[in-house]
This record gives structure tokens, sequence and C-alpha cells, in this order.
């Protein structure tokens, strides 16, 4: 079976628990790398997995929290 590779700002939201808002947020602020295609604004899995782990999160790697 085929994993999802990338996810819509929604699906992502939907799978953090956050709202789509949010999500934009973090992307805007570059804590979640995503990609734009056309019109659409694709997340890839990895980069939410690194954002869960905090790999990607520039607060906690600079110590911040």
């Amino acid at each position: 079976m085929l994993q999802k590779l990338a996810f819509s700002v929604e699906e992502a939201a939907q799978l953090l628990g956050l709202h789509p808002n949010t999500v934009r947020n973090l992307i805007a602020r570059g804590e979640l790398k995503a990609t734009r295609v056309g019109r659409r604004i694709l997340i890839p899995r990895i980069a939410l997995e690194r954002l869960l782990e905090g790999k990607d999160n520039p607060t906690e790697r600079d110590g911040v929290r």
C-alpha cells in the first residue's frame, strides 16, 4: 500500500489537531516546510514528522521553549 508523500494544509491541520490557519502560520514562520504546486500548498510527510520530533522547530533547536 502506498502512503501519502505530501498533505494539503487542511489534511496536515487535521493530522496535527490544529486549525489550518495555524499550519499556514507555521509555514510562514519557516517552522514547517512546504512546497507550492500550482495553487496548492503541499506539506511533505517528512516535514510533519520532523515538526513533531522538534527537529525543524527553530525555538527548540535554540533551546527556547
